[in-house]
């Protein structure tokens, strides 16, 4: 028996970043600096690692809306290596912010398309092709995974 995977939906989509905001709620504001929370970064460089992937998706799925090609994309490595140095300088409360916000863009120009339009692969990271909803999916894993991993931080460094 073949067991179809559900797609997410918008909601899953704000849900997830709400997970992600659950996991620092709380967090002193000197605590957002310490390094090696993932790998060498702090609490403020994952923040602003996923502010840069989800700015880059926004802009990928305002490009297609557009009438515009949507690439050349960056690598996986490219946006890994850009996004902390973009965001990451903003006071902790702007960061915030900034997560909320561009998650509800997000958000709101995938609920304007289509199923088609979400199912068609019309993106790539590199050499794999993706659909909307495979970008959704993976922009809410990566929430979580940062989210589990922020949690497992605070509890050996209990803060």
């Amino acid at each position: 028996m073949v067991v179809a995977k559900a797609k997410s939906d918008t909601t899953d989509c704000t849900d997830g970043r709400s997970c992600l905001l659950e996991a620092v709620d709380g967090l002193p504001p000197e605590s957002f600096d310490i390094p090696d929370v993932i790998g060498d970064w702090s609490v403020r460089d994952c923040l602003a690692h996923l502010v840069g992937w989800d700015a880059w998706a926004v802009n990928a799925l305002e490009r297609s809306a557009a009438g515009m090609p949507l690439g050349p994309f960056p690598t996986e490595r490219e946006i890994n290596d850009a996004a902390p140095n973009d965001w990451s300088g903003r006071p902790i409360d702007e960061l915030l912010t900034m997560l909320r916000n561009i998650r509800d863009t997000l958000s709101d120009r995938v609920s304007q398309l289509t199923d088609d339009e979400r199912d068609e692969k019309s993106m790539a990271v590199e050499d794999v092709s993706l659909s909307v909803n495979e970008l959704v999916d993976g922009l809410i894993e990566h929430d979580m995974e940062h989210a589990g991993q922020i949690r497992t931080w605070r509890k050996t460094q209990g803060v």
